[in-house]
């Protein structure tokens, strides 16, 4: 029996989309689904924050190759690669005439769309926002330059659903991956007011830049990232009992977050429950926030906390609870989901359960 499955792009609107785009479109389609749709509220307050740290790369990339063979553009070139693609493509599609904006941190733009939007509900700026990231970089060209950097995974090239390992003695980099992720963000009451399906709140969002170097982590911009979206939650470390790794399984990184957690954390950070989602999709660059902000919606949610795979042996140096292997039940109230990128630009986000 053929599968059908409804088209939510027309092949003209394929055509004038980067990858990254189509990725966010789909899943702001099913976040709406699962909303039960914002059409109660006026389109000039529905606003669209998106992050992405590569953009239409994809775009970028086929369009050099076919300039170096002397072929001829494609008209939407330009508009398939610029960042702002999707959020715009997103407006466009549902309506929503509000604030349109776009961020690209690197690895933490997806956290800090999903701040920005928070911001834009407690200003009064917008009634309802979709929000979150995409991107769509699994290239030949990211791929070389990631490489380049020795940031990417060559040790378990013959396994590699063993290759990424956050925490782990003897990781070696991360794993690429691509994808979205999109929250609805309304404000608690209207929400409320129109049936809609509730998962958590979002009560606080923090960023702080290293200012050290452009590629390395640097403890205090994460624990300054940390502190800042626990204080802007109005809470205090000793509430926070889940945190999502920004864990992307690089020797260096892994380290540096286990160190900030327990710089912030003291004593209790070998309470808290952590377990980081790349292990098992993969760094998603620009949109890998928007995908660990649901995953720890979810677990507070559902009382799953999902495991770290591939954490056979731990680093030494990474000696805190990571969930090792298998998931496991734990009523969680609160719950911080961190990002980490490039640039020394830090975000964390902290839900909390209804």
């Amino acid at each position: 029996m053929d599968l059908i499955f409804p088209l939510f792009l027309s092949a003209k609107q394929i055509d004038q989309t980067d990858r990254f785009t189509q990725l966010a479109l789909c899943a702001a389609n099913l976040a709406l689904e699962d909303a039960g749709g914002l059409e109660g509220y006026a389109p000039r307050r529905l606003a669209v924050s998106l992050g992405s740290g590569m953009g239409g790369f994809s775009t970028f990339e086929s369009s050099a190759a076919r300039k170096l063979q002397n072929k001829s553009m494609p008209p939407f070139t330009v508009p398939r690669i610029m960042a702002n693609s999707a959020a715009a493509w997103i407006a466009t599609k549902h309506g929503m005439k509000g604030a349109n904006l776009t961020c690209s941190t690197a690895c933490s733009s997806g956290a800090n769309a999903i701040g920005m939007g928070l911001d834009l509900l407690r200003t009064g700026k917008a009634d309802a926002v979709i929000a979150g990231g995409a991107e769509a970089c699994v290239l030949p060209l990211t791929m070389s330059g990631f490489e380049a950097l020795h940031a990417l995974s060559t040790g378990f090239n013959d396994d590699p659903a063993r290759a990424s390992r956050p925490f782990a003695k003897g990781r070696d980099g991360f794993v690429i991956g691509e994808g979205a992720g999109i929250l609805i963000l309304e404000k608690e009451e209207a929400a409320q007011r129109r049936g809609a399906k509730i998962y958590a709140r979002l009560a606080g969002y923090g960023c702080a830049c290293d200012a050290a170097h452009i590629v390395a982590p640097d403890m205090e911009g994460q624990v300054a990232a940390m502190r800042t979206a626990i204080e802007d939650a109005g809470m205090t470390p000793a509430q926070v009992d889940y945190i999502n790794a920004h864990a992307t399984s690089t020797p260096l990184g892994d380290v540096v977050e286990t160190r900030a957690i327990k710089q912030l954390f003291g004593e209790r950070a070998q309470e808290i429950a952590i377990s980081a989602s790349k292990s098992m999709i993969g760094h998603s660059i620009g949109a890998s926030a928007a995908i660990g902000s649901i995953a720890t919606i979810m677990t507070l949610h559902s009382g799953t906390i999902h495991p770290t795979i591939n954490l056979v042996e731990a680093d030494p140096e990474c000696d805190l609870n990571y969930t090792p292997n298998h998931a496991i039940q734990k009523k969680v109230q609160t719950g911080i989901c961190n990002a980490f990128g490039f640039g020394g630009n830090n975000a964390s986000i902290v839900f909390t359960i209804i």
